[in-house]
């Protein structure tokens, strides 16, 4: 049975469920504004997903490590499965993942996966372990899937709002082509405006924006008609999606450590773009944060 662990600041309380470690809620208590999107199943039934040992979608839902074939569904298993609690204070919470005999039927190495989050004023900090308990070297890859709720003001629009990149990104995005990524066709500027992105209503019209091999390391929700915002940093990310589905009333801004499976793709686990080879008894270690203004 999954549980909901609260952690508050004095100006932010976060609420996670066991059931993925998924952050449900980030609510600014002094103005009673509910920053995260609430899974409302009309639009899309999750908030702010774990996305392990893969991130995005796989050809076919599959892949190979050899002579053996492996099937594991779109961002990995993650977000479905139950977290311990390993600690829960009044201002922070660790859960953890282990592997077990049904993970190793698609994902054939033993991992630890351990998610701390943590308030601190306005600012909500996430970071993620992945430990590598195999005898051979594992490959992996983990991202973050948050939705923000547009608009958070009731006097706002949604065309009221934008993305600010750090730095300016002169790569642009990539598309997606039934779900797989295409890095051969030349990167999309076009929605970019300097460091700017607005988001209009078309702008996921080919599904989610891709940005690789960023620059920026903080990315912000701003608009133009009050100065309230979110700032998302992150580290460890070499990939940046953007997604929502066409006209709906939020915005996920997604830092990964790795990425769908190319347009090319062969189903080769070893030849796949983002994976990271961690080896025996070493940790990756990733983090992101949200501050609410």
């Amino acid at each position: 049975m999954s549980e909901l662990i609260e952690i508050s600041s004095e100006f932010i309380q976060a609420t996670i469920s066991t059931n993925g470690a998924e952050l449900k809620s980030l609510l600014d208590t002094e103005s009673n504004i509910e920053y995260l999107w609430q899974s409302d199943g009309k639009w899309w039934n999750r908030s702010a997903p774990i996305l392990f040992p893969i991130v995005g979608k796989l050809l076919d839902d599959k892949y190979r490590m050899g002579n053996k074939h492996y099937s594991m569904t779109q961002h990995g298993f993650a977000r479905d499965l139950e977290f311990q609690v390993v600690r829960a204070e009044s201002d922070s919470a660790h859960f953890k993942l282990e592997y077990n005999d049904d993970t190793l039927k698609s994902f054939p190495f033993k991992f630890v996966l351990e998610v701390k989050f943590k308030v601190y004023g306005p600012k909500l900090f996430v970071d993620y372990e992945v430990r590598n308990v195999d005898r051979r070297d594992m490959l992996f890859s983990i991202g973050s899937h948050p939705a923000f709720n547009i608009p958070l003001d009731e006097n706002d629009k949604p065309s009221d709002y934008y993305i600010e990149f750090e730095e300016e990104e002169f790569g642009g995005a990539f598309y997606l082509e039934k779900g797989l990524v295409n890095f051969h066709t030349a990167p999309d500027r076009r929605m970019l405006n300097g460091r700017r992105m607005p988001l209009s209503k078309d702008l996921f019209k080919h599904d989610a924006l891709i940005f690789k091999d960023i620059v920026s390391t903080k990315v912000s929700l701003k608009n133009t008609s009050n100065s309230r915002s979110v700032v998302m940093e992150f580290e460890n990310c070499p990939y940046l999606g953007f997604w929502a589905p066409e006209g709906a009333p939020f915005i996920c801004i997604e830092p990964w450590s790795g990425v769908a499976d190319g347009v090319d793709s062969k189903n080769d686990f070893f030849e796949k773009e983002g994976l990271i080879t961690l080896e025996s008894g070493k940790c990756f270690q990733t983090s992101y944060s949200i501050f609410v203004n």
